[in-house]
């Protein structure tokens, strides 16, 4: 498995500080003590050969176990120096999902753009009672609100923040809509990087945002565009369905990229927090970091992410497993009829 580590500095200092890449028991760590040039949030490569790393283009000299040598290729999503203008969008299942996963890194970055799946609002009326409104759309519509004001401390524009109006749980039952819907958003804004959540059978609308998410990456290549770098950020929902916990399931051979979030990042990320009103102190009790990011691995979606009970089995009433494959199955057959015989 390799993982790989950045920090993330204040904007007056340096942003990339440590670098560690583990893979099959090689070590390459690489350390900067030098550079004082700015760096406002980019895409990172790195590659390793022999014991030179290279990072954009500049060679450092690093350090290595060479009793297990091996060529390894590791492609980082974090903090370095901008080669050229890129954009990101952020594919999420519900409104404040990419604060928490991935606030720290959205405030780094210039141009991003959010997709909201989902509008959030609990379909339980007594809790959108209990919060103090009338009915769900009041409530969507509060939630819309602070997560924009939440984005706006990232620099987040509220042109830039979309919403594709599926209600809450509502999202596995829409999948085939949603990835032609996500496709043709991609297809017009050609972003560079997409970041989505991961298909681990946290959350039965995240499963969704990954479904949807790498549906519509793939049509875009079947259609002859050229498709933006994918990447999911860890969001797990804890047992409670409440607390997330900002890790990946196990997935052997996944390079994680960890970004480490200093004061400063963590006291804005706070302020974002803050923000949601509707989810009282809820929100405030998850953690702010590490922020961790990876590739996403070849998922098949028509099988169960994982062995045994799915995470969301234990807190959600609407969804079980067996049905959300069903679902999957047959959106995935509607999508890509002619794979429909490999599963």
């Amino acid at each position: 498995m390799t993982s790989t580590r950045t920090s993330l500095l204040s904007r007056k200092t340096l942003y990339l500080l440590e670098l560690r890449v583990y893979w099959s028991g090689m070590q390459v760590d690489y350390l900067n003590r030098s550079s004082s040039r700015k760096t406002e949030g980019a895409r990172i490569f790195a590659r390793l050969k022999g014991n030179q790393i290279t990072l954009d283009g500049a060679e450092f000299s690093a350090t290595m176990d060479t009793s297990k040598r091996r060529l390894a290729h590791a492609s980082l999503f974090g903090i370095g120096a901008l080669v050229g203008h890129f954009r990101c969008s952020v594919i999420v299942a519900h409104p404040a999902d990419e604060i928490i996963g991935a606030g720290g890194l959205i405030s780094k970055l210039s141009d991003v753009t959010v997709i909201h799946l989902t509008d959030g609002a609990p379909r339980n009326t007594q809790i959108v009672h209990d919060a103090g409104f009338e009915g769900r759309e009041d409530y969507a519509e509060a939630r819309r609100r602070e997560c924009i004001s939440a984005l706006a401390l990232a620099n987040v524009s509220p042109d830039c923040v979309l919403e594709l109006d599926i209600g809450d749980h509502q999202a596995p039952h829409f999948l085939t809509d949603l990835s032609k819907r996500l496709r043709t958003l991609l297809q017009q804004s050609a972003p560079d990087i997409v970041l989505t959540h991961p298909y681990e059978g946290g959350h039965p609308d995240h499963d969704a945002a990954a479904f949807a998410t790498n549906a519509a990456v793939r049509l875009l290549k079947r259609h002859g565009f050229k498709p933006p770098a994918l990447f999911e950020m860890a969001l797990h929902p804890g047992r409670d369905g409440e607390m997330r916990v900002l890790d990946f399931l196990p997935s052997p051979g996944r390079e994680t990229t960890t970004l480490m979030l200093d004061d400063e990042s963590q006291e804005l990320k706070r302020r974002m927090y803050a923000c949601f009103a509707t989810q009282g102190e809820s929100l405030k009790e998850n953690p702010l970091g590490p922020e961790k990011f990876r590739r996403p691995p070849p998922y098949d979606f028509t099988l169960p992410p994982q062995r045994g009970k799915l995470s969301y089995e234990n807190f959600d009433r609407e969804f079980t497993g067996e049905e959300w494959q069903l679902l999957a199955r047959k959106a995935w057959m509607d999508l890509f009829p002619e794979e429909a015989t490999a599963h």
